[in-house]
This record gives structure tokens, C-alpha cells and sequence, in this order.
């Protein structure tokens, strides 16, 4: 196949679907697929070894949606000889403009729209209101055109799947679930014997940072929360450093370091708002780390019924930090949640597994 793939962000500046993209593009080269992928330019751009090709970014709205100049003329030029284009994420304006282009003829080849972020809208209520207003005007908008109008969703969160054919009429023909993966040989186990609590993500309202102070609170002085990193709520984090000093903020390092931190952790916390399938929990089980995370998205599944960590009740923040105390006080019962997630993640979440699952699917289109 011929492949040209819409990514957001990239190299060195990555999110997870940045990361999730390389790998399934690594996957497909080597296993003799061609692929181009078009990325919105930046001052520092790592290839990683790919066909890259850098999109004039004009500026970004909110913040880090990329709004590019010369998208059309290069969706036209690459697009030609490609048999499909996969969009990455559903929150981006690059991407509507892909299937907007598309809806108008511009784009001659199916657009597969590879779900990625958080969509339900449960979790409004806890969000400021400037927040809430341009989640309210985008998934009303801009949304519901992507998701009527590509030519295909793969979404790696299940229960997705029925939100989106409930709030925007989709055909369940039109849609298909592929879970995330991770590359599971690329993980070292931990011991689980690191005195460390994790939490990695952008510090951002949706990822629930105000509940950092209620999580702190319940970490013994003699361990550490570590926090890895960055965002607009920073200044949160370092308020609660001058508090206390068990509080280790890593701020942004790159992906190899970060899968260092994983090896000498002992419990994932993420208490996000909404997500898909959060990368950071896969990552988790592929050290042998469990996790305590809100019922989000893909979580239950990833969770394996509460085998693989705590699948907690959405923002019942008392049982979130009641579980996460049980781990830390009981190593037998961590080991045991940790090795049970490894054992998941090279069962379910393996790129070996999952890179078959998406070029059926992909193929299904074309």
C-alpha cells in the first residue's frame, strides 16, 4: 500500500499519538508498505528515519492546534499517488480541512479518520469555561463533519464507538475498534520496589491536575510523586513543590528517558478527565507497572476488570487515592497487578498483535 498519513505533532515535540504514528509507520516500511507523512513544521524536525515532509505552520489555536499554510496544495500533491490518507486525532483543524478538502473533491483518495483523544462530553462540568465553550462549539462542528463525512473511523477506544454512532448518526459499518499498542520489548519491567508514584501527561486541565493535591497528601514523605511533563497548569505543580518536597517534576524529556522513569516506578496515577486509550496506561503495563485511572475512554479494557491496576468510578477521587494507598502499603498485591498488566500488554497490546488488526481494517477501504 501507499500511505500518506496527516500527523499533528512530531518529533521531538511529541504527544501520544505522535509516538503511536512512528511505530505503526515504522511497522509499515519494513513490512514493505510505502508512506509519506506531512507534519506541521517546526524549528527542530527528527525524520526518526521516515518520509517526513514539513507543512508551513502559520500559528497555533489554543495553544497547540497547528493551523497550516499550503495544507491543500500539499494533500494534493501527495495525496496522487497514495491509495488512502489516515488522519491522526479527531481534535485538530488540520484534519477537518483534510475531509473537508475530501468532501469537496479536492481529495480524490478515501480518509481514514484514526480516532485518537477525548470525546465524550461527562466530564464538561469540570472544565473551565473557556475550555468547556470551545469543546462545545468544536465536537458540535468541526467534529460532527469529520465524523459524517471520512471515509472510515478506527477508534482505539471501544465504548467511543458508540458514543460517536449515538451523538452523530455514524453507520457501525463505518467504524471499527483497534486498541492501542505499545512495543512491548522496548519496556524494561520494574522491580516495583522504587518508592516512586508516576504520573505522565501534559499538565493540562483535562488531565486532572487539580487533583494532584488530594493524590500528594496520600504519598508517604518517604516516596516520591514523580511528574513528567509540561503544560499550561506548571505553575500548579510548582506551588505544590514548595508544600512538598517529595514532589520530583521531570518537566518534557524525551520518550527513551521517559521509558527509564517507567522502569523505576511503582504506580501509574492518571486521574484525566476524558481520554481514548491513554498511551501512559499501556506504557505502564508494558513495565510491569499497575495503574489507578478514572473510567475513561478505553480504560476498563486496559484495566482487564481491575487485573491490571484500578479502574476507579469517574472522579470519585477518595477511592482513586484509597486504591493508590492499597498499592503502596501491600508490595504482594502490586507485584501481583503488575505482573498481570505485563502479561496483558504482550497478550493485547503489542504492536506484533495490534499492526495486523489496523492494515486489515486499512485495507477494508482502499
Amino acid at each position: 500500500m501507499k500511505i500518506l498519513i496527516l500527523c499533528p505533532d512530531w518529533f521531538p515535540n511529541i504527544s501520544g499519538f505522535a509516538i503511536s504514528c512512528y511505530e505503526f509507520s515504522q511497522r509499515l516500511v519494513k513490512d514493505g508498505h510505502q508512506v509519506r507523512i506531512l507534519v506541521p513544521s517546526q524549528k527542530v524536525l527528527d525524520r526518526r528515519g521516515l518520509d517526513v515532509v514539513p507543512v508551513c505552520q502559520l500559528f497555533n489555536l489554543l495553544g497547540r492546534n497547528p493551523v497550516l499554510f499550503g495544507l491543500l496544495g500539499a494533500l494534493r500533491k501527495y495525496s496522487q499517488d497514495a491509495d488512502v490518507v489516515l488522519l491522526y486525532s479527531y481534535m485538530y483543524e488540520m484534519n477537518f480541512r483534510a475531509v473537508f478538502y475530501r468532501w469537496l473533491g479536492f481529495i480524490k483518495k478515501p480518509i481514514i479518520l484514526l480516532y485518537r483523544g477525548h470525546l465524550e462530553d461527562y466530564f464538561l462540568p469540570l472544565l473551565g469555561p473557556a475550555i468547556r465553550f470551545a469543546k462545545i462549539v468544536y465536537d458540535n462542528t468541526f467534529a460532527w463533519f469529520l465524523f459524517r463525512k471520512a471515509d472510515y473511523t478506527i477508534s482505539n477506544s471501544k465504548p467511543t464507538l458508540v458514543f460517536i454512532h449515538q451523538k452523530y448518526g455514524v453507520d457501525h459499518n463505518k467504524m471499527a475498534y483497534v486498541s492501542n499498542a505499545v512495543e512491548v520489548k522496548d519496556f524494561k519491567q520494574s522491580s516495583l520496589n522504587n518508592n516512586r508514584i508516576l504520573f505522565s501527561g501534559r499538565l493540562a486541565e483535562v488531565k486532572g491536575v487539580k487533583f494532584f493535591d488530594k493524590i500528594i497528601r496520600n504519598i508517604p514523605t518517604n516516596w516520591k510523586f514523580t511528574i513528567v511533563g509540561e503544560g499550561p497548569m506548571k505553575e500548579v505543580v510548582l506551588d505544590l513543590q514548595k508544600k512538598f518536597k517529595n514532589i520530583e517534576l521531570l518537566g518534557k524529556i524525551s520518550y527513551e528517558d521517559t521509558k527509564k522513569v517507567y522502569s523505576t516506578s511503582d504506580i501509574l496515577v492518571l486521574p484525566t478527565f476524558g481520554e481514548g486509550a491513554p498511551r501512559v496506561v499501556l506504557e505502564a503495563c508494558a513495565s510491569g507497572v499497575p495503574s489507578v485511572v478514572f473510567d475513561v475512554g478505553d480504560v476498563p479494557t486496559l484495566m482487564d476488570a481491575d487485573k491490571n491496576g484500578y479502574c476507579i468510578s469517574r472522579y470519585d477521587i477518595d477511592d482513586f487515592v484509597k486504591k493508590m494507598k492499597m498499592l503502596i502499603k501491600d508490595s504482594k498485591l502490586r507485584k501481583q497487578k503488575g505482573a498481570s498488566a505485563r502479561k496483558f500488554a504482550e497478550k493485547n497490546l503489542d504492536w506484533e498483535i495490534v499492526y495486523k488488526r489496523m492494515v486489515d481494517e486499512i485495507k477494508k477501504v482502499i
